[in-house]
């Protein structure tokens, strides 16, 4: 019988170890992750990862334990035309024989305005009020000091809320139900919503700083929140999710699914669907985003939609339209300089760093030879193919290709360093260049502000595109980076669309822009925009503008610059008044315009002005904000003086398994190996 030399021996061993360990992971198998080692020792892992699968973090008067509480979530989404509005409800569940309060850390889409909060007790509701948030934060612990139940919504991140819940008796249930709007997402004639399921690991860099004791992580000297935003997760509790959509979408559907669930889809009549998760295999798990496309006949697409609404003295109009492709788009050939950076930190391990190294393959095989390009690798640190951009021919071409083939996840995510390199390694033929820089990564870092900050003051003229992936990435950072850097951001959630979106993303970056864009009001029409500005335009895409008028204009005229010219288009409007909701969006976008104001001062005395404005924007249109939040007091004590509450961090579901592959058959199979190799070894031996 052949044998393996010794080293041979070793090499398999730790092929199959290695095959092993990293398909356990895959494979969704329950044990307890140790944080993975950097190269930065003032780096701090989020420390969620040395939480025990389906543990909790707590704090009792006793330091026993307690059970972990159970929580339901229903979400009903009524979307009509290009409005959805989304009723969110938690059933947050006690177990347990002590009184607790329940804090919860959950997702929400990035342009969500979150308006109303009821809390339902038995046959009662009480509603929230918004409030500026430290008073907000003083009522709640005033209420659940005195025993009485009470609950807060508070926005961590645009992305991220979180809700307490005060005083739940032992084997009680409360119910907390949340309401916000946003847009429907409109792209190459597609029509889409995403509600985010789960928070995942997300990184927290610097050095550890004073944290509340009630926290599930740690906050640090760059990310002084970073307890705030990484709920503690877990494989093995119960997170069941049911979604019930009413869609009227204005017109006939050609087509209607789910991205990444099974639903079941019923013709209420010619223009209304109801759609709901297909639950025939039981509970369906809060462990991905939901996505849901809609699709008109081409012949029924609408070139232009517009939604007026009157509220008080305001009006309000919401203008969607599509430039012609074949006037606005034509095919020109610009040279272009493309700096790719992609994330291979261990929080892309299995499919997510297969996807992004297949787009990766992908875009750098569609370059021209007229084209530039370079890849920059980060995790903890960062590694570039090329010390600058350099032409795409065919060797070059194929160095990519290599470098893109052998990136593996491990290491924090620290992209701040790479981010610089990518501007400052433009060197003097750059100028010649259309220098687009592509950003692939699932996001999951704490220190957004920090990587704002950086792009604002190094991106200069580039571009930059964002691709978000796997199941739950930051689309906080990956949007607002794309506006920033007057690109786009897509999302891949599964390996099957990689080619798909890969392909819809290069025609645009291939494709000119439209640049320079202008809403023309006449002269006696006040009109505000919520954005400040309109972004560059691509290809499939639809120019979209929320405005608060003094009065509504009869017309108005749409003019941008193009690489054949100016493109301009009158519009005629008839003043329906028939949409609600336009105020609402108004403010939540006009809001974000000034978060980025807010984030841009130097000065605490200009960064206090726009906070202020900020949360009077805020209070006017009853929105959770960085600085406003939702409140509701039940007014009769129900807690014991003698009792003493505990504090409960709820935990989300683990994102979903990241493998494109059956695990536990690699699981099994990396076991024989090892197994057969020490057989053969000790053979060797004697």
């Amino acid at each position: 019988m052949p044998y393996l030399k010794p080293i041979g021996v070793v090499a398999a061993l730790i092929a199959a170890a290695t095959l092993t360990y990293s398909h356990l992971i895959q494979a969704d198998i329950s044990f307890a992750q140790k944080p993975v080692q950097t190269k930065s020792p003032s780096s701090t892992l989020n420390p969620i990862n040395e939480v025990e699968s389906g543990s909790i973090i707590y704090t009792l008067s006793d330091s026993s334990t307690l059970t972990q509480m159970a929580l339901d979530t229903k979400v009903q989404m009524d979307i009509t035309g290009t409005i959805n509005r989304v009723k969110l409800e938690q059933s947050f569940t006690n177990p347990s024989n002590e009184w607790v309060e329940g804090v919860y850390v959950f997702p929400l889409p990035t342009d969500s305005a979150v308006d109303h909060l009821d809390m339902i007790i038995g046959k009662r509701i009480i509603q929230g009020q918004i409030k500026e948030r430290q008073e907000a934060k003083k009522i709640y612990n005033k209420a659940k000091q005195a025993g009485k139940k009470a609950s807060l919504i508070e926005q961590q991140r645009p992305n991220i809320f979180t809700t307490k819940v005060a005083n739940i008796a032992p084997g009680e249930t409360i119910k907390i139900a949340i309401e916000y709007q946003q847009a429907v997402k409109i792209d190459q004639d597609k029509f889409s919503v995403r509600f985010p399921m789960t928070i995942g690991e997300r990184y927290i860099p610097g050095k550890p700083v004073a944290t509340p004791n009630n926290r599930a992580g740690l906050n640090t000297h760059r990310v002084k929140d970073g307890s705030a935003i990484t709920p503690p997760i877990s494989s093995t509790i119960d997170r069941p999710i049911k979604i019930a959509i009413n869609l009227k979408a204005g017109f006939n559907t050609a087509s209607v699914k789910s991205s990444y669930h099974k639903v079941s889809i019923v013709d209420v009549d010619n223009l209304t669907k109801h759609i709901t998760l297909d639950n025939t295999k039981g509970n369906n798990q809060a462990n991905r985003d939901f996505e849901l496309v809609w699709q008109a006949n081409n012949s029924l697409t609408p070139e232009l939609a517009l939604f007026t609404q009157q509220k008080g003295d305001d009006q309000y109009l919401m203008l969607m339209a599509t430039p012609p492709g074949d006037k606005a788009f034509k095919q020109v050939n610009t040279p272009r300089e493309l700096i790719f950076i992609i994330d291979s930190s261990g929080s892309m391990m299995g499919s997510s760093m297969i996807q992004a190294s297949e787009a990766l393959t992908q875009a750098i095989n569609r370059l021209k030879p007229t084209d530039r390009f370079n890849i920059i690798d980060f995790d903890s640190d960062f590694d570039p193919l090329f010390d600058s951009a350099m032409p795409a021919i065919k060797m070059n071409k194929k160095h990519g290709v290599r470098f893109a083939n052998n990136l593996y996840a491990d290491g924090g995510t620290e992209p701040l360093e790479a981010i610089k390199y990518a501007f400052e390694s433009r060197d003097s033929r750059s100028d010649n260049y259309l220098r687009q820089v592509i950003f692939l990564t699932d996001g999951q870092v704490g220190n957004e502000d920090e990587i704002f900050r950086t792009v604002r003051q190094h991106i200069d003229d580039d571009r930059l595109f964002t691709i978000g992936i796997g199941s739950a990435p930051n689309s906080h950072l990956m949007t607002t980076l794309a506006e920033y850097g007057k690109g786009t951001y897509t999302f891949i959630g599964d390996i099957l669309e990689v080619k798909n979106k890969m392909i819809g993303l290069f025609e645009k970056l291939e494709s000119p822009a439209m640049t320079n864009i202008n809403i023309n009001f006449p002269m006696d029409i006040n009109a505000e925009q919520a954005l400040g500005s309109i972004s560059d335009l691509y290809k499939g895409e639809v120019i979209t503008a929320v405005y608060k008028l003094n009065a509504m204009p009869n017309k108005l005229s749409i003019s941008g610059d193009t690489a054949n010219g100016v493109f301009t288009k009158d519009i005629n409007i008839t003043a329906k008044n028939g949409t609600t909701g336009i105020d609402v969006l108004w403010a939540r976008r006009k809001i974000e315009q000034m978060m980025h104001q807010y984030r841009a001062q130097n000065r605490r005395v200009d960064r206090d002005k726009v906070q202020a404005d900020i949360t009077n924007l805020a209070l006017d249109h009853h929105l959770v904000s960085k600085f406003t939040s939702l409140v509701a007091v039940d007014i009769t004590p129900t807690k014991p003086t003698t009792e003493i509450a505990s504090t409960q961090v709820i935990a989300n579901k683990v994102k979903a398994a990241k493998t494109a592959t059956n695990a536990q058959l690699w699981m099994i199979l990396g076991v024989l190996l090892m197994l057969v190799s020490l057989v053969i070894s000790r053979r060797r031996v004697s």
